[in-house]
């Protein structure tokens, strides 16, 4: 399911500055390298998400550069399919900001 060995516990208002993941859900912070903290596990939900609901990420590319592009254009300019809810949307677009 999940591999947890790069699972951090932290402390509020504390950040991190480990880069591991899947491209397609490491968020904007991590990419640029920013500090993280809970709201990259925040993004990372809101990708799931729009992936359980169309199967496919919002955020690919043919390859790891790629994608981290597509990411940090936002997710504003990812288009939603129709199928997904407006609440859905909202949602996941909060999730992934």
């Amino acid at each position: 399911l999940v591999d947890f060995g790069f699972a951090k516990r932290l402390d509020h208002g504390r950040k991190t500055w480990t880069f591991c993941g899947t491209p397609e859900y490491v968020a904007p912070e991590v990419i640029l390298n920013k500090g993280h903290d809970i709201s990259a596990d925040y993004w990372s939900l809101g990708v799931l998400m729009f992936e359980l609901l169309t199967g496919t990420p919002p955020f690919t590319g043919g390859d790891p550069m790629k994608t981290y592009n597509i990411i940090l254009k936002g997710i504003d300019a990812i288009e939603f399919p129709r199928s997904i809810t407006r609440n859905a949307t909202a949602l996941i677009k909060k999730l992934c900001r």
